[in-house]
């Protein structure tokens, strides 16, 4: 007897369903999607209990005849390709003809569908078993009804996850939606209340402010470039609004939202230096590409795909990203709590009733008794992308204070000069044939035999850096000379990382290290606190950061300046209400 066997059709669907069904959230992408591709104007997705209950998606798209409404539940049945050559042109966000199938297989499914407005047509499947059909009244378009999602499979129903877990997936995934198709009104309603609700208005401020709220409508730029081989346009929100996680940074190709971790590396990397460690940007990329330049068939769900020339096109973003940031004036808005709400509840000002108010007029120097050299000392940013100020003093032996028409300004001094010097040193290490100097005691270097292999092939690479190897054996070698920027405690360290680079992009650059060296040595370098800086020297900090092509962030994303509003201030010593 033969050991191979046709499965049966129920139970290839339950196969099917577990790769493209794996929560509430998989169900609304397929269904959505399958709106989109029905030119849809306006599509609503009611949820109830997070989806695990029931899931609706309403559209006013082209919709389905009862012929084609029957079809729709068969696997693999499509009207988005047609032959082998239409599956590397791909168009439309479905193609597979899957996604009915596999949802109808793990639920009770009702599809209601008119073409028209006036005569519609249902049909109704459960655990992928035909139950009903016949006509019914519709408007026109497709409504999608599931409920009970997994009840026929207690494993993959036991792994669901909270109502509200689920319903923060779907919110997500709704975002990404709506982000990739700003021409479409899209509403999300759980338990009868209004999750998202887009306006389809074209503008991207309008866009931002609905999925991310005000703060971020007023605090992005915008980009488009083109290149030979595709088109792109960046939505990129200043570096003083982050997120401590990866999921803000959107991807969407051809009007698709996929994942492309190279992408997210780009990305991050375009930012570098604007963030603090551990932060991440919020960033939407469009691309449109030749759909043949693209692989969207290398994962069930269709959310992650392949990018020809992708080496290229990350490089180029970061450049264009960081070209984008580089000529943006940000500097961070800190808002004061008002003197009510939050200095009088910590009993700050704890005078006694009896007591008369403090006089500050004896505290405050006279003009004649103010040293020459620390008398007010004003100058202008020859670039003007750091504004007109007045230096008024320094605080704490860490801030320097400057003011002007639109409020007070703190500068880290030591950030500042951390800037400065990391962009000097950065420029230096991005020089190939870096100056060295030989050892007075070699040191020596054990490898594995791969990575021995590896030294033995780039040794004049390592020279071209600054380092001179010696191999003495098959896996030991002597570090005879090193780059004069380095520290003799990190030279081991310095060589495992190139070799860590070298084996990974075969081939060996110093602009791949030099941002992490460059920090550790323009730290060390810096102005640190508790320095007094005279006003001739707060001059210079000034001139250089001006010329400084992010000034306004330290090397490792802290800002550089804080800015406190004229208005703020006012409103907090209750010279305005609110």
């Amino acid at each position: 007897m033969s050991k191979i066997m046709k499965l049966p059709s129920k139970l290839a669907n339950l196969i099917a369903a577990g790769e493209v069904v794996e929560r509430p959230a998989s169900v609304i992408k397929e269904l959505v999607e399958n709106a989109i591709d029905a030119h849809a104007t306006v599509i609503q997705v009611f949820l109830e209990d997070g989806g695990l209950r029931q899931m609706k998606v309403v559209d006013n798209g082209e919709g389905m005849d009862e012929e084609d409404l029957k079809l729709a539940f068969l696997p693999h049945a499509t009207s988005k390709i047609r032959t082998e050559y239409d599956l590397f042109r791909i168009s439309t966000l479905g193609f597979r003809g899957e996604a009915i199938a596999s949802i109808a297989a793990v639920s009770t499914m009702q599809i209601i569908s008119s073409q028209d407005g006036t005569g519609g047509y249902q049909v109704t499947y459960k655990a992928g078993v035909f139950q009903k059909e016949g006509p019914i009244h519709s408007n026109r378009g497709t409504t999608v009804i599931v409920d009970g999602l997994f009840f026929n499979t207690p494993a993959r129903l036991k792994h669901l996850k909270s109502a509200k877990n689920e319903l923060a997936s779907i919110s997500y995934l709704m975002d990404r939606l709506a982000l990739a198709h700003p021409e479409i009104r899209f509403q999300l309603i759980h338990d009868q209340k209004k999750i998202l609700s887009t306006s389809a208005s074209g503008k991207t401020e309008d866009l931002m402010g609905e999925i991310y709220g005000l703060e971020v409508a007023g605090n992005f730029s915008e980009e488009e470039y083109l290149s030979k081989d595709y088109r792109c346009k960046l939505i990129l929100v200043q570096p003083s609004v982050y997120r401590s996680n990866k999921l803000e940074m959107t991807l969407i190709v051809n009007g698709r939202y996929v994942r492309n971790y190279a992408v997210y590396k780009a990305i991050t990397e375009g930012y570098s230096t604007y963030l603090p460690i551990g932060k991440y940007p919020i960033a939407v990329i469009y691309l449109t590409i030749d759909p043949q330049r693209i692989d969207v068939n290398v994962h069930p769900a269709k959310t992650e795909i392949k990018i020809s020339l992708e080496e290229e096109f990350c490089e180029e973003l970061k450049n264009k990203i960081q070209e984008v940031l580089g000529r943006t004036t940000y500097i961070p808005n800190r808002k004061i709590p008002s003197l009510k709400e939050s200095y009088l509840k910590e009993n700050i000002f704890d005078f006694p009733q009896s007591a008369p108010e403090p006089s500050l007029k004896q505290e405050v120097p006279s003009k004649e008794e103010i040293p020459e050299s620390d008398s007010l000392f004003s100058f202008e940013d020859p670039t003007e992308r750091i504004p007109y100020m007045e230096y008024i003093g320094q605080a704490f032996g860490k801030y320097l204070l400057f003011q002007n028409d639109s409020g007070l300004y703190l500068l880290d001094q030591h950030a500042a000069a951390e800037r400065i010097n990391y962009e000097k040193y950065y420029e230096l290490l991005g020089k190939n044939d870096q100056p060295s100097s030989e050892l007075l005691v070699p040191l020596m270097m054990s490898f594995t035999k791969s990575e021995a292999s590896y030294v033995e092939e780039h040794l004049s690479e390592f020279e071209k850096i600054g380092f001179t190897l010696e191999a003495i054996s098959a896996q030991d070698f002597l570090v005879r000379r090193v780059p004069l920027w380095i520290q003799p405690e990190d030279i081991e360290q310095r060589v495992e990382e190139i070799l860590s680079l070298l084996i990974e992009n075969k081939k060996i650059e110093i602009i791949a290290f030099r941002d992490q060296i460059a920090k550790q040595i323009s730290c060390k370098a810096s102005v640190k606190a508790n320095h007094a800086l005279s006003s001739l020297e707060v001059s210079a900090l000034l001139e250089q950061l001006s010329h400084c092509k992010k000034p306004f962030t330290c090397p490792h994303g802290r800002p550089v300046f804080i800015h406190f509003s004229l208005t703020d201030l006012d409103k907090m010593f209750e010279r305005i209400q609110k």
